[in-house]
């Protein structure tokens, strides 16, 4: 099977949809399929050999963070070049009716005769572009072959405004990458505590709220620091703000490959991220075992649902955030049980099940062309069929349950 994943965000830029992409990419390569990621060009960066870039990507703002675009001139018959040359037989966007790619991939593949199964990552709380093109929108929606989210907060985001076969499948985490490193949970007693923020540095994220907390934690554990993993637009702002802590506070900028070192090495993964649609960073972090204190919004929430691997506090009040971390760096037999069942949650979120409920959703695709192939050519002299829309419905083909 050859397959085009394409992705408005991929590295680069760091995130959720770039770690999907790429793992889904190698797992299925790995199966011997011919996966390629198909995404826009953003600087120089050192490229696996199944990547495609077309276009250019725009960084824009909004919603408390950043966002990218793919501009570039005749993008649609670029794109078209490329599934034609790559003979792909499905197209999988991720970031459904999107701009650019959510929508000029798809218009892209059907002018090939390719279907396109859509993948949507993003929570909202409203859309004035959803409402507004809503007809339009949905009228390219119900020709996509299939439409998956990665969450139930997903699904309910989207399903205010359109109408869709959801399935649920859900994002992945690397478990051979990621995975303890050693560091016990009585080490932050003996040591000095090591609390973790790693993500993009914006405002939604919510660096505010730890840089406010610290003082508090520092009363109690005078030689506590937080190690500030990621960048960003905003990053010199935070900088100036954390002056006044000292050697309390690090920023490391960037990180990548050393991602696990960084989890492994912490007492507590602190997320006090305001909107999310699941949470990556999350899975990443069970997966080494990290006891996590996150904020309590729709895509967390989604992942952690009750679990005993994480404690769940308010996303903006850096007085509850300083008395859970106090709480918890006293408490390590808690830190280990929380370790122990991010690990086990981390296992049912493994890549090779992820993918392989994507890949179920491929294969269903194509025989369904196949047969409807089949069966337009034996009923050539039938009289037109009437298109009959059935009940809409939401599945969860990937299920995270024991």
């Amino acid at each position: 099977m050859r397959i085009a994943l394409v992705a408005e965000d991929y590295y680069p830029q760091l995130g959720g949809v770039p770690e999907h992409v790429h793992n889904l990419a190698l797992q299925l390569n790995a199966w011997g399929h011919t996966a390629a990621v198909v995404t826009s060009h953003m600087g120089e960066h050192r490229d696996a050999d199944f990547v495609r870039r077309v276009g250019t990507s725009r960084v824009i703002y909004a919603n408390g963070g950043v966002s990218r675009v793919t501009t570039g001139w005749r993008l649609r018959r670029r794109l078209e070049e490329l599934f034609r040359a790559e003979r792909y037989d499905l197209v999988h966007v991720h970031g459904g009716l999107a701009p650019t790619f959510g929508l000029a991939a798809p218009f892209a593949a059907w002018r090939l005769g390719i279907p396109v199964v859509a993948t949507f990552h993003s929570w909202f709380a409203r859309s004035v572009g959803c409402r507004v093109f809503r007809g339009p929108l949905q009228k390219i929606l119900d020709r996509h072959a299939a439409t998956i989210a990665v969450s139930a907060p997903v699904v309910e985001a989207n399903a205010r405004y359109f109408d869709a076969d959801w399935e649920i499948i859900p994002n992945g985490v690397d478990t051979s990458f990621f995975k303890p490193n050693g560091r016990r949970p009585t080490d932050a007693l003996t040591d000095r505590p090591r609390l973790l923020f790693l993500g993009r540095i914006e405002p939604r994220n919510g660096l505010s709220t730890l840089l406010d907390a610290m003082p508090h934690i520092l009363a109690r554990y005078p030689r506590a620091l937080l190690t500030v993993a990621g960048d960003g637009p905003w990053r010199g702002y935070y900088e100036r703000r954390a002056r006044e802590l000292g050697a309390s506070v690090r920023f490391v900028g960037k990180v990548f490959e050393d991602r696990p070192d960084y989890y492994g090495c912490a007492d507590l993964y602190l997320c006090p991220t305001h909107i999310a649609s699941f949470g990556v960073t999350l899975l990443e972090a069970m997966a080494c075992g990290t006891p996590m204190v996150v904020a309590d919004n729709h895509g967390y929430r989604s992942v952690v649902d009750g679990g005993a691997e994480a404690l769940i506090v308010s996303k903006d009040d850096p007085k509850i955030w300083a008395e859970s971390a106090i709480a918890l760096l006293g408490d390590p037999a808690r830190r280990a049980a929380m370790g122990r069942a991010g690990l086990e949650k981390a296992a049912r979120f493994a890549w090779p099940r992820i993918a392989r409920a994507e890949l179920a959703v491929y294969e269903r695709v194509l025989a369904a062309r196949a047969k409807g192939r089949s069966a337009s050519a034996a009923a050539s002299s039938a009289s037109e069929p009437r298109y009959v829309r059935t009940p809409r419905k939401t599945s969860v083909i990937a299920s995270t349950s024991r």
